[in-house]
C-alpha cells in the first residue's frame, strides 16, 4: 500500500455540504485519468453535513505533485470555494497504518 497521502476538508457554507460534495466528485473522470492516484475518496460527514473531506493515496511524491496541479484540482478550486465558509487547507499526508 502507499505510504504518500493527502487530505482536504472542505467546510461549506450552511446547507450547501451536498453541493460541495457534487463538485468535488465531478472532478473524478480527470483523476481516472491519473495512473498515480491511487484512491481518491469523496466522504461527507454524518456528523456535520456541510464538511467534506477529499482522501487521497498516491503511488509516490512525484505522483501527489502532478495529482496537486492537475485538471481534478484546477476544476475543484475553480468551483467550489464560493460556496465554502472558509478557504480549504491542504495536508499532505504519510500513512501511518492501514488496511486493505
Amino acid at each position: 500500500m502507499s505510504k504518500v497521502g493527502g487530505v482536504i476538508p472542505f467546510k461549506a457554507k450552511p446547507g450547501q455540504g451536498g453541493e460541495v460534495a457534487r463538485l468535488i466528485s465531478s472532478a473524478l473522470p480527470h483523476v481516472e485519468r491519473e495512473p498515480g492516484t491511487l484512491t481518491w475518496l469523496v466522504l461527507r460527514s454524518d456528523a456535520d453535513p456541510d464538511l467534506v473531506f477529499l482522501v487521497d493515496l498516491f503511488a509516490d511524491d512525484e505522483s501527489r505533485t502532478v495529482h496537486m496541479h492537475g485538471e481534478a484540482a484546477k476544476q475543484i478550486f475553480a468551483t467550489v470555494p464560493p460556496l465554502l465558509a472558509e478557504p480549504p487547507s491542504v495536508h499532505p499526508a504519510t500513512v501511518a497504518a492501514a488496511k486493505g
